[in-house]
């Protein structure tokens, strides 16, 4: 009989104690649930197939059970999405699906659907000199009623298109998953305090040719920010989350300028980079 290997799988939050252990334990009275999935208002728990088991209790404990051969790197994307996702809504910490740095000064979020280019702009501004902050998961934090970014992220998940684009040598980058052509680029961040948020921009990919901006009025921006919570689907079982939620939402649209970009299917990162950086510098 083979013997299990010890992982030691690296996670944003240092305040979380994570176990590998044997048989993971069970959500107590979960109010959604599934074959692979149970969730209760302070526990959570995934099955996830040929990679492992994994539960997240009280916002502070995370239990893993790899299966055999299991790998590291498919471990860590589970690990750091959506047990990460449930940590932070135990917590009660508005996670919104988007990508974020710092520009003169001001926090910059991208949000938008997959490929949108929410990763690889971000990553084109940090290799100009931008602060990175977070990827693919922001939480948002308040201070004196105003939005704020986390930074607890380490790296930037890139596909290999997006590499080529950026000049970046794939070779030395370990993948997301054995099967896909995605890699983890590493942009430390420089910040440890949460940073104000100050600018959203909202991708949207058209079959237009020239890259259009226009103001997102508060009522839209609501229901969009609402739609972009990083597993939102986990808060039919936290009713108290959710409630919180909304009155974030509304702070952040009443405090953040948010803009929908449309951008041509065609345009390249840096041509990209190029145009809502002037955008940003006139503002």
């Amino acid at each position: 009989m083979s013997i299990q290997p010890e992982y030691s799988i690296p996670f944003p939050l240092d305040d979380v104690e994570i176990r590998q252990v044997k048989e993971i334990s069970e959500v107590q009275n979960p109010v959604l649930f599934n074959e692979w999935m149970h969730i209760s208002p302070a526990e959570f728990s995934m099955i996830v197939e040929n990679v492992g088991s994994f539960y997240a209790g009280n916002g502070s404990t995370i239990e893993f059970k790899p299966n055999q051969n299991a790998d590291s790197a498919s471990l860590e994307l589970y690990m750091n999405g959506s047990v990460y996702g449930a940590i932070l809504h135990q917590r009660q910490i508005l996670p919104l699906h988007g990508s974020s740095f710092i520009f003169n000064n001001s926090g910059v979020m991208f949000c938008g659907e997959s490929g949108a280019g929410k990763s690889s702009l971000t990553t084109s501004f940090c290799l100009d000199g931008a602060g990175f902050l977070t990827d693919d998961v922001t939480p948002i934090l308040f201070e004196n009623e105003k939005p704020h970014i986390w930074p607890k992220t380490g790296k930037i998940k890139l596909w290999d298109d997006s590499l080529k684009q950026l000049e970046r040598e794939k070779k030395v980058l370990a993948k997301i998953r054995p099967e896909d052509e995605k890699y983890y680029f590493p942009i430390a961040s420089k910040r440890v305090e949460a940073q104000p948020l100050n600018q959203i921009f909202i991708l949207e990919i058209t079959d237009t040719d020239e890259v259009t901006f226009s103001k997102v009025e508060k009522v839209e921006a609501f229901s969009y920010l609402h739609q972009e919570i990083y597993r939102r689907e986990y808060l039919g079982a936290m009713p108290e989350a959710e409630s919180s939620y909304l009155q974030q939402i509304s702070s952040i649209c009443e405090n953040v300028s948010i803009v929908r970009i449309q951008r041509p299917r065609s345009i390249s990162i840096r041509k990209m980079h190029q145009i809502i950086e002037e955008n940003l510098t006139s503002v």
